[in-house]
């Protein structure tokens, strides 16, 4: 395995392409450009850490590069978390249904505005779903969709309204179906805005 950093000495060659070996069967989870970055990112810490000054003269590379990796800690301690908030980022993104839960429950619990945010998104989905739901049965019975009443009053129903107009009965499957399906990716954006913040904080 070549090194990307200078080691000299063979012992800490050793320990070094163990530690990176370990680092990529970690990563293996993630795509190749995340697990680049990543890996790039500890080793350099790594290398950087292990090049202090302020460390004894007489300490040998290998004894520099082994207190090093201690001080880093094991790769399942801060690599386990980091993997589980990115993959949950990317299928958050995808609008996986339970990325999007998981989502949720780890916004909610990050305090009050956490909270608020996730009861917002949460009624996003709910009736982003519902509308869909509705345009889609719309097809098979008419009734369905949104009336309105001369009042101004509104209202979604799954059968016909008396004294109620429904509104866009011709369209409403295309735009219902077409306008949730367009609010879940938008939700779904802000849903991974959220969870790569929680991952930062």
């Amino acid at each position: 395995m070549n090194n990307m950093f200078p080691i000299t000495n063979k012992t800490a060659q050793t320990v070094w392409n163990n530690f990176d070996r370990e680092l990529i069967h970690k990563l293996k989870p993630l795509p190749s450009e995340e697990q680049s970055d990543i890996r790039l990112e500890i080793l350099s810490h790594l290398y950087d850490a292990m090049s202090d000054h302020s460390s004894s003269p007489n300490e040998t590379e290998e004894i520099k590069l082994i207190n090093a990796i201690s001080n880093l800690g094991s790769p399942d301690e801060y690599l386990t978390p980091l993997i589980a908030d990115i993959l949950l980022y990317q299928n958050a993104s995808k609008g996986y249904p339970s990325a999007i839960l998981q989502g949720l429950k780890s916004s909610a619990k990050k305090g009050l505005m956490h909270a608020f945010a996730t009861f917002v998104l949460g009624m996003g989905y709910f009736w982003t779903i519902m509308i869909f739901i509705m345009a889609f049965m719309h097809i098979i019975n008419p009734d369905i969709g949104i009336w309105y009443y001369p009042t101004g009053d509104i209202s979604l129903s799954f059968e016909a309204q008396p004294n109620a107009q429904q509104w866009l009965p011709t369209w409403f499957s295309l735009i219902g179906i077409s306008g949730s399906a367009l609010a879940y990716w938008g939700l779904n954006k802000v849903l991974s805005y959220f969870i790569a913040r929680l991952s930062k904080s």
